[in-house]
């Protein structure tokens, strides 16, 4: 099955064609530049041009309705990607990448700033949304016949014909990838490549700091511009402050410019409804400072903690070279509540993740090249909550429950193991209380007598599920199977707020299936009107 409203096939085979630069004439509004204030009035106004906003709005486009985006960050454009990490974060990342999770440990939160959102930063892993948290959605939190496989099933395929998924080829598999297929295979961990959105990668491992050729097949490259492209338009450095309400019926937003001293207002009105899709942390405060009222909102917040290890070999690895993360495991997903996935590391991050001082460290940053890293991902049965602080600035705290670590711990010593099956010279644990390297297989007991603290390992969060989560009534969540919130008309939620929990893989193509599925529910929808 293919989508419904098929993309134009040259555009399809040549990516870049419609990406940054031929773009319709006024299509983009950069807020930080544009003349104030600006007053406008659209179909729909989606929030959020990530993984479920850019898809939202495309599919709504596509139906014939008339859609503003607003963007809070810029537009950075394919030939302004550069691999310098330190101009990438500030560019690209929220809170130039110093944004964290509080709790027991602070975790580094990933999340893109940028039009494309995370997209542009990840490394566009598809992963279908497994069976059985479909079947737990099902009977846990009573989704029923709302939120099924089958409903999701040609959303899936459609998001995979349009965004060419497919595993990793051989041409750019690269060696921290293809020897973490060898060790896994090799303990029975039944590895498999990595299925990824691009066409045409050139295995530069950049997709940290973005995709210089337009390969990989994020939001900035595909459905923004094929979007505006359809008559869509983008409102980007916009920072929009509250949903308005008039009648109890979302009716537009209202918000500023970023960067500019003269905050003249920008309001964007919605004859036909707002979509939020701002992610799990931004959406859930936009709903409160807009005055919407549910005990659940902000509550019930799921994350994926990702902890890696490092490995030197005698063999030339170079993790420069290849898909940034092309290989993974996800056998013991339901019994351990483990992923194991490869990732590379830029070479400015390289020094941050050596062990050791002084002639020590330098040494080891000159064998960067024979440096493998592999990652154990949670999926955490800890909760934590979305709040906004005292000083404006988002504010989520999550601390990983005892279990929790003691799977982490587990995983961390299956990739010890593994690596020094690879013939591994030294072993980088990362974690407190035990030697920085390690050097003999022996020395794996120690990862498995490792503290169950979670301050004692170095955790990055990039996975964010929950605060404004599904339920078919007020009292059980904030949005309704339609993906519009309790008692607020014409106002949606598409991200993976609303998931009522973690799925375990990587959540990207369920984000955008689940958009996707809301968008067609919203576009056949008979209009509330005021």
């Amino acid at each position: 099955m293919t989508s419904p409203y098929p993309l134009d096939e040259a555009r399809l085979n040549n990516p870049q064609r419609f990406a940054d630069d031929d773009l319709p004439e006024g299509s983009v509004i950069d807020c930080a530049a544009a003349q104030l204030p600006i007053d406008e009035a659209y179909d729909f106004v989606v929030i959020g041009s990530g993984a479920s906003g850019a898809v939202a709005a495309h599919e709504l486009t596509s139906a014939g309705f008339s859609v503003a985006i607003a963007e809070e960050g810029p537009y950075v454009r394919t030939r302004e990607f550069k691999k310098e990490v330190g101009s990438a974060f500030l560019k690209l990342f929220r809170d130039g990448s110093f944004q964290a999770l509080e709790g027991r440990v602070f975790m580094p939160v990933i999340q893109g700033r940028c039009v494309g959102g995370t997209t542009v930063v990840n490394s566009a892993i598809a992963w279908r949304t497994p069976e059985d948290v479909v079947d737990e959605w099902a009977t846990q939190f009573g989704l029923g016949d709302a939120i099924t496989m089958r409903a999701l099933e040609p959303h899936f395929e459609a998001l995979e014909h349009d965004l060419n998924v497919h595993a990793v080829v051989d041409e750019v598999l690269g060696g921290n990838n293809a020897l973490f297929m060898k060790q896994a295979g090799a303990v029975g961990l039944y590895p498999t490549r990595i299925k990824r959105y691009e066409r045409g990668c050139k295995g530069s491992s950049q997709c940290l700091t973005g995709c210089p050729t337009a390969a990989k097949q994020g939001m900035n490259v595909t459905y923004v511009p094929w979007t505006l492209a359809l008559g869509g338009r983008l409102f980007c450095n916009y920072r929009v402050e509250r949903i308005e309400l008039a009648g109890g019926r979302a009716v537009g937003v209202i918000g500023s410019a970023q960067s500019r001293r003269d905050k003249g207002t920008i309001r964007l009105r919605a004859k036909r409804g707002v979509i939020l899709a701002a992610s799990t942390v931004q959406s859930p405060n936009i709903l409160r400072r807009s005055g919407v009222c549910n005990r659940h909102l902000g509550q019930h917040f799921q994350t994926h903690p990702g902890c890696g290890m490092g490995a030197v070999l005698d063999q030339d690895i170079n993790m420069y070279f290849g898909a940034t993360q092309g290989a993974e495991s996800i056998h013991l997903r339901a019994s351990e509540r483990i992923k194991f996935e490869t990732i590379s590391m830029n070479p400015e991050l390289v020094p941050v993740r050596c062990p050791g001082l002084g002639v020590d460290l330098v040494r080891r940053i000159g064998n960067a090249r024979h440096l493998a890293i592999w990652v154990t991902i949670l999926r955490s049965q800890a909760e934590g909550t979305v709040s906004q602080g005292w000083t404006g600035r988002d504010r989520v705290v999550f601390s990983p429950t005892k279990r929790d670590m003691e799977h982490v711990r587990a995983g961390q010593v299956y990739l010890a193991r593994m690596m020094f099956d690879a013939g591994a010279r030294e072993v980088w644990p990362g974690i407190y209380g035990l030697p920085p390297v390690l050097t003999s297989p022996d020395q794996v007991k120690l990862v498995e007598e490792a503290p169950l603290e979670p301050r004692a390992y170095t955790f990055i969060a990039s996975h964010l599920f929950g605060a404004a989560r599904m339920a078919r009534t007020a009292t059980g969540g904030v949005v309704d199977t339609t993906f519009a919130v309790h008692g607020v008309p014409n106002l949606f939620v598409v991200d993976s707020s609303v998931f009522p929990t973690n799925l375990g893989v990587n959540p990207q193509h369920s984000i955008m299936a689940m958009s996707r599925l809301a968008s067609h529910r919203i576009a056949d929808a008979p209009p509330t009107l005021a």
